[in-house]
This record gives structure tokens, sequence and C-alpha cells, in this order.
């Protein structure tokens, strides 16, 4: 279980940076869609919804795994 606890610990915790960053680049791929429409210029840009999606997605993923990580137990149960 100590393993295992701090695999998903740490597989949560990467996950929760990868989004974050993904969340960076989602903010800064809006504003640059949001720059074109108010220039009303007629540039194809592609529709950032799907990055979205798959940054709360792994928001998600990560969250609940850092949660399943810091609920294992983390040592070993004691002996009789």
């Amino acid at each position: 279980m100590r393993i295992l606890s701090r695999l998903l610990l740490l597989v949560g915790v990467i996950v929760i940076i990868v989004s974050a960053i993904m969340l960076g680049k989602d903010v800064i791929d809006i504003n640059q869609l949001h720059a074109v429409a108010n220039a009303n210029r007629s540039t194809n840009f592609p529709s950032p919804l799907n990055n979205v999606l798959i940054t709360y997605g792994l928001s998600l993923v990560g969250a609940f795994l850092l949660g399943l990580g810091l609920s294992l137990p983390r040592g070993r149960a004691p002996r009789p």
C-alpha cells in the first residue's frame, strides 16, 4: 500500500502541474481569439474549447489521484 499511495500521490501532482500549464496556454489562446474578434479580422483561429475541456478533465483526474494518494495508508498495519 505504501508504494501505491506514493505512486498515486506523485501521478496526481504531475497531472495537476500539467493541467496548470495547459490552463496557462488556454488563457493565452483565448486572449488571442478575443483580440481577433475585437479587431474584426477574418483570420482563421481554431476554437480553444477542446483544450479547455482536456484541461478540465486532467484537473479532475489529477485531483482524484491526489486525494486517493493522500487518503491511502502510508505505513504497514502493525502486527499483532
